[in-house]
């Protein structure tokens, strides 16, 4: 299994919050939603790991 780094997470978080806000500009709450739930994850794994 890939060793997940704190740069890693980082990266991916970056890039899923500018996805989120190019999608509350094209109004599309639905992927505003699920891509909400995928950042909780992943800064709830952010945390555990420093």
């Amino acid at each position: 299994m890939k060793k997940i780094s704190i740069s890693y997470l980082s990266k991916k978080i970056n890039k899923l919050n500018k996805k989120i806000h190019r999608a509350v500009g094209q109004n599309d709450e639905n992927k505003v939603w699920w891509r909400k739930m995928k950042l909780e994850k992943l800064k709830h794994k952010l945390k555990k790991i420093s």
